[in-house]
């Protein structure tokens, strides 16, 4: 699969409902009906992709700063979302966060797998942008723990921090992903980087200690 692959026979308007032959276009499927469609229907699970594909990208890539590594990632968890669609109950939560928890494990467990040869990838990424070795070894360092931190939230708090930092959404759209209201979403921030704060100085203490 490609990200922004265009889905045309799935976003054609309807041709007909008007007297003077101007069509007007059938109406936005939300991801609950998307998702029912998807069991049964090829492209209705491609219109879910083409809607998420580019967030679920930028959220992976914010992550692995590595443009191979999460074209490969991103392929990976829509491969995994097709096959757990079944499961999916839309009483639960919005798809998007059922979605984003997965994206979220994908890529945990391709940094576990992957760490190593990752840390040198990224640094010959970065060498060619002239930025210090040195540097990049320590962002890359102060950015894994930060991520690792988020990984420890609670599933809301965690999502939260994902759609907020890791896919630039405002809070009124994370809202309404998360089925919540703004002041809902804003304490889970709030308690979420509060949570991320400390688990980081924990980590600093100890590295401080003789």
């Amino acid at each position: 699969m490609r990200r922004g692959q265009e889905r045309g026979s799935w976003a054609a308007g309807s041709a007909g409902g008007s007297p003077d032959g101007v069509g007007t276009p059938d109406p936005v499927p939300d991801d609950a009906s998307l998702v029912e469609r998807s069991k049964v229907d090829a492209d209705a699970f491609g219109a879910l992709y083409d809607r998420y594909c580019d967030r679920i990208y930028r959220y992976v890539f914010r992550r692995l700063r590595n443009h191979e590594a999460a074209e490969d990632v991103t392929a990976e968890i829509f491969v995994k979302v097709l096959r757990a669609i079944d499961t999916y109950r839309p009483a639960t939560a919005p798809f998007s966060t059922w979605l984003y928890r997965i994206a979220a494990n994908a890529v945990v467990d391709f940094m576990r797998g992957r760490r190593s040869t990752m840390s040198l990838d990224v640094t010959a990424d970065a060498a060619d942008l002239g930025a210090p070795v040195e540097e990049l070894a320590i962002s890359r360092v102060e950015a894994a723990r930060v991520w690792q931190a988020v990984d420890n939230l609670t599933d809301a708090q965690r999502t939260a921090v994902t759609l907020r930092f890791g896919s630039d959404l405002p809070i009124a759209e994370i809202a309404g992903q998360m089925g919540r209201t703004e002041g809902a979403v804003k304490l889970l921030l709030n308690r979420g980087l509060a949570a991320v704060r400390a688990q980081l100085a924990a980590v600093r203490l100890a590295e401080d200690r003789p």
